[in-house]
Parts: C-alpha cells; sequence; structure tokens
C-alpha cells in the first residue's frame, strides 16, 4: 500500500512540474513568478480610474470626484473646448523606497513643466519630472496621453515621493498612469533622466514701433505658460501663452499689445525658457513692428470675411462705431489658451485692420461673450481726457466642477479710442455674490446700451441710464445702472438661449412707429415694446431669422450682435447693422448686413441685406439687365471666373419650373408652383417674382431670399471651381435684374 501511495505520490509531483512548466511563462507575464514572488509591474496610480489612491495626501480641488453639483463645485473640473479649468491641487504619495529600474508615467492634459507635472522627489529635491506634451488643447476630443520612462536605477535603496501637481490656471492634467517596473525602455522611449529645468528669461528692448508681437508654438512641445509685458518698468499685461522659445517651432506672431503712445520707452517681455535668459542669444524672437502682418492668401481661405489665420474663432462681441471707426471684437483662443477678445477696425465695414488683442482671459476666467457701449456723458467717471470712453462689457467664466462654471459680469474700459483697455478693479459689477452660495453657469453676455425715456437709444440723453441685457437661466433678464457700477436687475423673460440683442427699428421707415427687437444666440426674435425695464412681446410666438436647409441653421450661424452707437438713419433710428459668427471650421464673422423692419405678407419681419458698402469691393461688373432666358440657352455666365462675386437678381419666374444656380459648385434651386417661389424649405407665397442676393467668398455662401432680404442663409464649404452658372428649366424667365460684380480681397498678404 506504501509503495502504491509512493508511486502515486511521485507521478503527482511529476504532473505538477509539468504543469508549472506549461504555464510558468504565463506566471511570468503576470508578474507572480519573479524572484522575491512579486509582481514584475506596480500599478502607482491610475487616475481618475482610481479617484482617491489610497493612503495619498489630496491637496486643493484639481483631483477629486468631478461633480457638477454647486454645493460641491470645488472637487474637480471636466476642461472643454470653451471652458479651461481655473482649479489647483496636489496628489502626494506616501513615501516609498525605490526598488524597481524605471517608472512609466502616461499622462495627459496641458504641458507645462512645473504647474502640471508629474514629479519624483527625493529629500525634497526633485530628481526626475515630466509634463503632458498635448496632442490636443481642445478637450474632450482627440486627446492622446504622452509616455515617459524615469531611470530609478541611480536611485536605488533611496526613499522617495510622487507628486501630481496641477497649479496651473488654464491648464489640467486629465489623467496620469503611473507603473513601476524592471522592464527595458523601448528604443524610442523618452527616457528622463533628471527634472525639468524652469528658468525666468526675458526679451528687452527701446520701442520703436506700434505693435509687440510675439511667436506662439505648435499645440505638442509649446508650454502654455506665463507671459509678462512691462513699460517703463510698469506691468501691463499677464497672462497664459504658448509662447515659442528656443529650439520650439513657430506656428506664427499674434499682436497682443498696442505700443503706440511708447515710443522710445523700454519694454521687456517676461516668460520662462529652459536654460533661462542668456544675454548673447534671443531665446524668444519676439517682434515689435510697424504693421501687423498680413496673411497668406489662398482659394481656400476667406477672401474679404474676418476669420483667425492662426487658432479659433467664435462669438462676435464688442461691436460699436466711434469716431468714423467700427470695432469689431471676437472671441479667440490660440492653442489651449482660454478665451480672449480678438480685434478689428474698420472705416467701411469691408476693409478691416487687425489690432492687437483687447482683453486677454485672466485670473477670474476666460473671456467669453459681451457688447460695448459709448460713455458720452462719463457716467463712469472714468474719463480724464477728451475722448470718450468705450465701455466693453463681458462675461468672466471659471471652470468649476464637473460642467458647472461661476460666470460672473465685468466691465472694461479703454480711453484711447479702443487702443487698450483697463478692466474695472471692483470687477465683477454682477455675479459676485453667487460665487460660493449657488451656481452661476447661466449667467453670461451682457448687452448694453444708453436708454432714454424720451430719445430711445440718444447716447446724449440727459433723462437716460444704462440697460443690460443678461442671459439668465433660459431666459434674458434686464438691469438698469446710472454708473455701469451698479446694477438692478428690473424683469425678465423666458424662453430665449444666450447671446441677447434688444433694439429698435422703425416700421417701413416711419419714425412714429417703432418696435423693438428682442432676439438670442439662434436668431429667434419677438417683435414688441420696451420701456428701459420691461420688454413687452407683441408677437405671440418667436420668429426665425435665419434659415437653412437640412442642416440647422443654428449650426451654421450663431450668436448675431448689432453695432451700438451708429448714426441715424432708416426712421429716425440708429442704423442697425449685424454680423454673425458662421461656425464651421474655425469659424469666420459674416459679412455685415442691415436689418429693417417691414411689413410683408407674413407680417412684420426684420428684413436683411448686405450694407451697401460691399460696393467697395467690386472690381468688375457684367450686368444683362432685361435678358430672356429660355431652357435652352447657353449659361451667360460661362466667362466669369473670378470666384469672389455679389450677385444681384431680380427675376419674373412665372413661365418657369425653376431656376437653378451653380456656385462654385453648390446648387442654390429655386422651385416655381402655382402660386409661391421656394429655396429649399423657405417659401414665398402669392408671388413668382424672385429677388434673390448672394454673396460667394471662397468658403461661404450667403443668401438673401426675398425681395428684402426676408431670409438669409449661409453656406459653408470647400469651392471645387471658381466657375458660375445659371439656367431655367421648363420654360423661360425674364430679368429685371441680372448682375454679377466680382469681388476683390481685403487681406495683403505679409
Amino acid at each position: 500500500m506504501r509503495i502504491i501511495l509512493t508511486l502515486f505520490n511521485l507521478i503527482a509531483m511529476k504532473t505538477k512540474l509539468f504543469l508549472l512548466f506549461l504555464i510558468f511563462p504565463y506566471l511570468i507575464l503576470k508578474g507572480y513568478a519573479s524572484e522575491p514572488c512579486v509582481k514584475i509591474d506596480l500599478i502607482i496610480l491610475d487616475w481618475p480610474n482610481t479617484t482617491y489612491p489610497e493612503n495619498w495626501t489630496i491637496k486643493g480641488y484639481a483631483f477629486g470626484t468631478r461633480t457638477s453639483n454647486p454645493r460641491v463645485r470645488q472637487k474637480a473640473a471636466i476642461p472643454t473646448r470653451n471652458q479651461q479649468q481655473y482649479q489647483f491641487g496636489e496628489m502626494i504619495s506616501p513615501e516609498f523606497v525605490i526598488e524597481k529600474d524605471f517608472m512609466q508615467v502616461v499622462c495627459s492634459g496641458v504641458y507645462h513643466p512645473t504647474r502640471c507635472a508629474v514629479r519624483l522627489d527625493v529629500n525634497d529635491i526633485c530628481v526626475r519630472s515630466c509634463s503632458p506634451e498635448s496632442s490636443s488643447g481642445f478637450k474632450k476630443k482627440g486627446q492622446r496621453p504622452a509616455t515617459y520612462w524615469f531611470d530609478l536605477r541611480s536611485l536605488k535603496g533611496e526613499t522617495a515621493r510622487i507628486t501630481v501637481r496641477d497649479e496651473h490656471a488654464n491648464g489640467f492634467l486629465d489623467s496620469v498612469k503611473i507603473v513601476a517596473t524592471n522592464r527595458t525602455p523601448p528604443a524610442d522611449a523618452r527616457v528622463v533622466k533628471s527634472a525639468t529645468s524652469w528658468l525666468p528669461d526675458y526679451f528687452k528692448t527701446r520701442i520703436s514701433g506700434d505693435y509687440l508681437l510675439v511667436p506662439v508654438g505648435y499645440l505638442t512641445g509649446t508650454p502654455l505658460q506665463t507671459v509678462t509685458v512691462e513699460i517703463a518698468g510698469r506691468k501691463k499685461l499677464k497672462t497664459d501663452l504658448p509662447l515659442a522659445f528656443g529650439s520650439i517651432p513657430v506656428a506664427g506672431y499674434l499682436p497682443i499689445y498696442n505700443l503706440t503712445g511708447y515710443q522710445g520707452e523700454i519694454l521687456k517681455v517676461s516668460f520662462h525658457s529652459y536654460t533661462g535668459h542668456d544675454p548673447a542669444k534671443k531665446s524668444a524672437k519676439i517682434l515689435v513692428q510697424r504693421e501687423i502682418p498680413g496673411r497668406v492668401i489662398s482659394d481656400t481661405d476667406p477672401a474679404f470675411h474676418i476669420h483667425p489665420w492662426l487658432g479659433m474663432l467664435n462669438d462676435p462681441n464688442g461691436l460699436v462705431y466711434l469716431n468714423g471707426e467700427y470695432h469689431l471684437f471676437h472671441q479667440y483662443k490660440y492653442n489651449i489658451s482660454a478665451c480672449s477678445w480678438a480685434h478689428y477696425v474698420s472705416t467701411d465695414l469691408m476693409y478691416w485692420q487687425e489690432r492687437p488683442i483687447a482683453l486677454f482671459h485672466d485670473e477670474m476666467g476666460s473671456m467669453h461673450s459681451g457688447s460695448a457701449a459709448v460713455d458720452v456723458m462719463n457716467t463712469s467717471n472714468w474719463q480724464k481726457g477728451d475722448t470718450p470712453l468705450i465701455i466693453a462689457a463681458y462675461t468672466a467664466s471659471r471652470g468649476m466642477g464637473g460642467d458647472d462654471k461661476i460666470q460672473m459680469q465685468c466691465i472694461a474700459y479703454s480711453d484711447d479710442n479702443g487702443k487698450s483697455f483697463i478692466k474695472y478693479e471692483g470687477n465683477p459689477v454682477i455675479g459676485e455674490s453667487e460665487i460660493w452660495e449657488k451656481g452661476s453657469c447661466n449667467n453670461r453676455d451682457p448687452k448694453i446700451f444708453w436708454y432714454s425715456p424720451t430719445k430711445g437709444m440718444g447716447p446724449d440723453a440727459r433723462d437716460g441710464f444704462w440697460v443690460m441685457v443678461l442671459y439668465q437661466d433660459k431666459g434674458h433678464t434686464i438691469f438698469n445702472s446710472y454708473n455701469l457700477k451698479d446694477w438692478k436687475e428690473q424683469s425678465r423673460i423666458y424662453g430665449f438661449r444666450e447671446c441677447p440683442e434688444l433694439f429698435p427699428l422703425a416700421i417701413d421707415g416711419s419714425p412714429n412707429q417703432v418696435r423693438w427687437i428682442m432676439y438670442g444666440a439662434k436668431g429667434e426674435y419677438h417683435i414688441g415694446s420696451f420701456d428701459g425695464k420691461v420688454f413687452e412681446p407683441e408677437t405671440k410666438t418667436k420668429r426665425s431669422m435665419f434659415y437653412s436647409s437640412k442642416i440647422p441653421s443654428r449650426r451654421r450661424i450663431y450668436a448675431a450682435q448689432t453695432f451700438n452707437n451708429t448714426p441715424k438713419d432708416y426712421g429716425g433710428q440708429p442704423r442697425r447693422i449685424q454680423v454673425s459668427w458662421l461656425r464651421e471650421g474655425n469659424g469666420q464673422i459674416s459679412i455685415p448686413i442691415e436689418l429693417r423692419l417691414r411689413t410683408t405678407p407674413f407680417g412684420l419681419r426684420i428684413c436683411m441685406l448686405p450694407v451697401k458698402e460691399i460696393a467697395n469691393l467690386y472690381t468688375h461688373s457684367e450686368k444683362f439687365d432685361g435678358m430672356m432666358l429660355h431652357s435652352q440657352n447657353s449659361n451667360p455666365f460661362a466667362d466669369i471666373h473670378g470666384g469672389l462675386y455679389d450677385i444681384d437678381i431680380e427675376a419674373d419666374l412665372s413661365n418657369a419650373k425653376q431656376l437653378v444656380m451653380d456656385i462654385r459648385g453648390k446648387k442654390v434651386v429655386i422651385d416655381v408652383t402655382k402660386d409661391s417661389i421656394f429655396l429649399d424649405e423657405m417659401k414665398l407665397p402669392g408671388t413668382k417674382h424672385l429677388a434673390l442676393r448672394v454673396v460667394v467668398d471662397n468658403t461661404s455662401i450667403e443668401v438673401f431670399f426675398g425681395k428684402h432680404g426676408l431670409y438669409y442663409m449661409p453656406f459653408n464649404f470647400l469651392p471645387e471651381s471658381k466657375n458660375l452658372s445659371i439656367k431655367v428649366i421648363g420654360g423661360k424667365a425674364f430679368f429685371n435684374k441680372l448682375q454679377v460684380h466680382e469681388l476683390k480681397p481685403i487681406w495683403k498678404t505679409g
């Protein structure tokens, strides 16, 4: 029996050895068979998959639960394209003894060597560090993590600590995974053998130009860092920029400060670099010059629309007229910085000149939408000289927990015709009480103007006061002020979406028949009355200002705004000029259009046509007025190939079934029925007489359909050609007017 048991045990032992031999490679891969019987790879941190690492110390609010509950809004923020994070914090590991050869760090977020970083400290000295090298700065899409390998072989046996740090108002760490390992890094791995040095650097010169331009780098490899501008020893600007220095490739130059009035003074631009200041060389190629460079002109970029040659554009802001100049601002961001206000100036609404960025994001938040007006009577008491103040009202928006935001209304003013702005030291003027008490993520986009009970929008009326229309929680709230600093809520109307507008128009040009228009970002408007405190709609439902086929118009055109303080015009009211954000691609601003309130077959409607100043761009015109076009006729536009057009048509389509235009590969089809004409879902009943205006740029077609431009429909596209054609299908059409005006670009190659 004992012999049988011995044989059985021997067989069992051999079987176990055989099985162990079979599975040993698997155990090695899984980390169970190393000599000390511990895993080869040790996961130290996997955030945010493990929200609170065991025994780690959590400081501040940058890391945590990612909740949007306002009561715990300081837990952690999820950054988005428009909304960066304004929270700080650290995750600090307990002390441990270094036993592995390497530490693999995989992290994503914003690149800054010290403020958004993973650090390894020995004896409280940083010996290894890394920061995400962003591959996409517009969260949440496209963010790919960077991988580093800390070489620990010379540090074995040392006691260490790991710190994951976010001290960047515009930056964030989106994910961090740290693994200790004895594996050898791949051949192409980024092996870290020291801590990144980050030393003070600066550029200094005597001012001999009008504009300060700084080089910015591409997303990958360019830290988002603080840049400070001083003139004659006084700080003028401090903001975060992806500055290109040393060997970092330059993506382009941003104009950041207007230097006119400072000629001969000492300019100092401070920043950081990896080597620090070296008088023998310039680490950042900063420019001080007389002009802001032009932009490369191509067939795939807008030729006469405002557009960003670098970065991204959205809402038009701060539209105001002063001393013969139209000022247009728009939300702008380059790379991973928060929104700022870019600035353009024109004397004719067509030829725009770029100016330095006017309002930069700051410690209060990203510069979101707002408006501008002229304080003609110095009600703010900020004016010291003879130049009237341009007042900018804007939203400072800070990213907080989850999708939550703190949004406050602020004021800035310019006493030099918009060359520079000073932010009111008492900001915010609305919103401070809501910062910690309740959610304020739906308070934004202040529209301000001066209102008089006797003179309407007359800016010099002594009996007037300031009006602010503010988007608040699914509606528009009206505030009043006498000094731009102290505001009192008056009324609220629901059913609107952000970017509020409120202004008067005269019905059919009659000075005695004035109505007020209120709309939001989608262009849906009410017609009504306004007494300075309360808007009373007369229309039962909102009416649409914008139309487009298949794709909703709000996805193509958004956040339309009108200019303040324009001269009186139609019906004795201020000329009402509007621009919008065309959303496709990196964005562009629509051509300026004039709004009028007319009686139509639909009742009162806002009518829209390009401003008359578009004629300033005409270079050559072809006119076919009085033409009868039959189905079999050849294309009268066959010899027109300029590519940039203003097409003006008035036609009788009574004897036709369709009018078809092919505009650079995009078809515009007018259908004719028994008593109406159609353009996609847009219908003009009771007529077969067509009025059509089409403005064509390299990347957009803006269509005005109806006698007074009753509907407005932009197309954004990449052109297939520069060709233009028109034909009639099913009969004939008589054209009272058939004109093609070729346009010239406004941008000059720099």
